[in-house]
């Protein structure tokens, strides 16, 4: 895979690995303040046709809002489990994306992060996440000048202006619909 690729690939895995990421945790990186001149910034839809000689680490993507982008989502338990390859994630408001990763990686290295999948990391010690975020993160913005690391809660509720957060998971049943389950995460301004 060419260097392209895996930058086109950290982009959209990065927002496949905010559930992992934020319930597993991650390097307890702050908030980041840093602005862009507006050619650096584009629409996330450009950087499928990237030129190989730019770098995505002065970059910023950005999605409009009602953009969608593709989620896969999976769950593998010793009970249950399911995958789903497509949801569609809609932007309610306008969202900058920022990369922040190693320049001129080698060949071995390209290939070792083709390697990495969700149910490895998820497994990773502190301190092995620790030491891949600090080379590889991906930052977040409703301004495209504050940045929250995708995985720091206090960092996203910073920026995005939402006091706290919930998670949950349901099961149901009922003699119309049977039995059936839901999963919900809701931020509170």
């Amino acid at each position: 895979m060419s260097p392209i690729n895996v930058r086109s690939y950290m982009i959209s895995t990065g927002m496949m690995i905010l559930f992992t990421i934020v319930l597993t945790g991650c390097a307890g990186n702050k908030l980041l303040v840093r602005s862009f001149p507006e050619e650096n910034i584009v629409h996330y839809s450009q950087i499928k046709g990237w030129e190989k000689t730019k770098s995505l680490n002065n970059t910023v993507a950005y999605m409009n809002e009602g953009d969608t982008l593709p989620l896969s989502i999976s769950m593998n338990t010793d009970f249950i489990g399911f995958e789903q390859d497509h949801i569609d994630l809609v932007a309610k408001k306008k969202l900058y994306f920022m990369i922040k990763m190693p320049e001129n990686l080698t060949e071995e290295e390209i290939s070792q992060i083709n390697d990495i999948d969700m149910q490895r990391i998820s497994q990773w010690s502190d301190a092995e996440k620790n030491a891949f975020f600090k080379k590889f993160m991906l930052y977040v913005s409703a301004d495209a000048v504050h940045w929250a690391p995708l995985c720091n809660p206090k960092s996203l509720r910073n920026v995005f202006g939402y006091e706290k957060g919930f998670i949950s998971f349901g099961m149901m049943a009922n003699t119309t619909d049977g039995l059936g389950a839901s999963f919900n995460l809701k931020t509170v301004p």
